[in-house]
């Protein structure tokens, strides 16, 4: 598995800051960052003002329309990426998306595990390592 080019591939097709997490098993492990662009903030707020009757950018408004949409987002994009790359390295992989940061909701944040085996459970690499 070629890690520089895994990562590469990412920061090419929708990541940035990609940077390694030491991990000393035998997948590799990646923290990386889906950014919003402006169209997608956009969407997003339309969308919830749309959708919601909560006044606009209220905490409500927030948490049950706006961030829900930015994170769906995110996860479909990053996950469309993710399989993509699965296939071009043929490895497995899995992934984990943070929750948004209400004050801060220009990105969302990823872990993303990578495997030439079969075997592969994100949650117990996490779990391992302290994540």
């Amino acid at each position: 598995m070629d890690i520089n080019e895994i990562k590469q591939y990412l920061l090419d097709n929708d990541f940035s800051e990609v940077e390694e997490i030491e991990y000393k098993g035998e997948a590799l492990l990646l923290r990386a960052f889906y950014d919003f662009d402006e169209d997608e903030i956009k969407a997003a707020k339309a969308y919830s003002s749309d959708e919601s009757d909560y006044e606009a950018e209220s905490e409500e408004w927030y948490s049950e329309f706006f961030l829900p949409y930015l994170s769906d987002l995110a996860v479909d994009n990053a996950g469309q990426t993710i399989e993509e790359a699965m296939e071009e390295f043929e490895v497995n992989a899995q992934f984990v998306a943070y929750d948004i940061d209400i004050n801060n909701y220009d990105y969302n944040e990823f872990i993303i595990a990578f495997s030439e085996k079969d075997e592969l459970d994100i949650e117990s690499i996490l779990e391992e390592i302290g994540l």
